[in-house]
């Protein structure tokens, strides 16, 4: 073997060259997996790119909010009246979400229907009464104007009754505000004259919704409010083309229907406008079963509009991508306590249907049943959440969605209901009115009388509102609770003001 012997000089030099190469090739390396992975990186975008995700613009969902004027939650089959025929809007509760316990936070309809476009409640908004329309400031935080300004398009059909034309008439018809505008006041009748024909205003309506849909853009979403007349009177006239299913049928009255508990009622309740009606029903019973006939009619008519516009959804194969919103802007006591009307907190004039079905929830969420308290100040929230629109700080209800979801850890456990509206001379008065409703305890309490009147109700022991504890010794600690919730909603309402 031949020994070799290397210069000590060169030596050095080689391990220079060698250390310089070794530094070199980790850097070429490091380099090259840095390529690969801003490579992997950029193919994962381009795919989810391609693969929109529901918040998207074009997976952004179409919104139909569909609601009837003084429809209580009792008056649809799905909440187990028997005796109503509500096939189509049942269909969408039975696919969808049933809300058990939803409320409205006044029953009147100027007021709640602003609470339903503004998400507040009314000492927030300040729509006390049929003459004072919402500002365009306030319009322009309402969901329609989010939902427009997000890239909807926005369509109102039906009844808007918030503020007095005559007073102004583009903040209380605010075509402006809407891509497409079908609205009136608060006065409109069913009977609608077109060309010269009559015609009935909910056949007029469901027309301009279904023309409303087939004239979408397809890369456009879009929202569609349609709020039925039904079924508020005045009842002065009927589809003639749809039957009257009910003419001769004994209906099931309230089972507070009767004098005795039309008495135990305080004397001004008994002297208010919510007692004109029933007086004269006492003394005609056939007048209470032609009212309810009527009201249950027009409700079934209703109904009816709601099969057509999803039977059109599905037509134009838009049924998988829309969510279909029912409900009703407050209740009726149709003869509680001898009673009619809404205003008062009693659970009738209060509790409202709220079905939402969404075809994109998870299949093991819908067709479902909800407990949790929902609010009508909710709804608007829940439809900018839906739309992936940021909800403002100045709405006060809660998005629906993580309880369409079951993501919910907590929710509300109350919630306070206010009415102040009053009505003129020689119209009887309507009582002032506040209060809370837990899921159990209900409390009422009358400002405006001389003492102050209170109620106190065990829901769970008393669903009928029958029994006043407000003097029972066993149930002062909840008295005492609900006075104090009572007091700082309604320093929280004075604050508003």
């Amino acid at each position: 073997m031949f020994k070799t012997t290397i210069n000590p000089l060169m030596a050095a030099v080689c391990d220079s060259q060698v250390e310089r190469f070794l530094s070199f090739t980790k850097t070429v390396v490091f380099l090259a997996s840095v390529l690969t992975l801003v490579m992997f990186l950029m193919e994962t975008s381009i795919a989810n790119a391609q693969e929109p995700t529901p918040s998207s613009s074009s997976r952004r969902p179409n919104i139909i909010f569909l609601f009837a004027d003084d429809q209580p939650a009792n008056c649809l089959g799905i909440m187990g009246n028997k005796a109503i025929q509500t096939p189509h809007t049942d269909a969408l509760g039975q696919n969808g979400v049933v809300f058990q316990n939803a409320f409205v936070t006044t029953a009147i309809c100027c007021s709640n229907r602003a609470c339903l476009l503004t998400g507040q409640h009314m000492y927030r908004h300040g729509i006390e009464d049929f003459k004072e329309p919402l500002s365009s400031e306030a319009f322009d935080q309402t969901y329609p104007a989010l939902l427009r300004q997000s890239g909807y398009r926005v369509g109102f059909m039906g009844k808007y009754a918030i503020g007095n034309p005559s007073v102004s008439k583009d903040l209380s018809l605010p075509s402006h505000k809407f891509d497409d505008w079908y609205g009136f006041s608060q006065s409109i009748e069913y009977k609608q004259e077109i060309d010269g024909q009559p015609r009935y205003l909910t056949e007029v309506m469901t027309k301009r919704a279904i023309s409303f849909l087939r004239s979408n853009p397809a890369e456009q979403p879009f929202c569609l409010v349609i709020a039925f007349k039904e079924p508020h009177g005045t009842f002065n006239y009927f589809d003639p083309d749809f039957p009257n299913i009910y003419e001769g049928v004994e209906l099931p009255k309230s089972p507070t229907f009767s004098r005795k508990d039309f008495e135990s009622q305080p004397e001004f309740i008994q002297k208010s406008l919510n007692a004109d009606s029933a007086r004269k029903s006492f003394e005609d019973p056939e007048k209470y079963q032609n009212d309810l006939r009527t009201f249950y009619r027009t409700v079934t008519r209703a109904d009816a509009a709601v099969g057509e516009i999803v039977d059109e959804l599905q037509h134009l194969n838009l049924d998988d991508n829309t969510v279909v919103i029912y409900s009703s802007d407050h209740g009726s006591l149709l003869g509680d306590h001898g009673l009619t009307g809404k205003w008062l907190m009693y659970e009738n004039s209060i509790r409202v249907p709220l079905i939402i079905y969404d075809p994109r929830l998870d299949p093991k969420h819908n067709r479902s049943q909800r407990e949790e308290i929902a609010l009508s100040i909710d709804l608007a929230p829940t439809m900018l959440e839906l739309a992936g629109v940021e909800i403002p700080s100045g709405m006060q209800g809660h998005s629906l969605v993580p309880v369409l979801n079951n993501q919910t850890t907590s929710w509300r456990e109350h919630y306070y209901y206010e009415h102040t509206f009053q009505t003129d001379p020689p119209r009887s008065p309507i009582p002032a009115s506040e209060g809370i409703r837990t899921a159990r305890w209900k409390y009422i309490r009358y400002p405006q009388e001389t003492p102050v009147y209170e109620q106190l109700f065990d829901l769970a022991h008393d669903p009928l509102e029958q029994t006043n504890l407000i003097e029972d010794s066993t149930a002062q600690n909840v008295l005492k609770e609900l006075r104090s919730l009572c007091d700082h909603a309604k320093d929280e309402n004075i604050a508003a003001k």
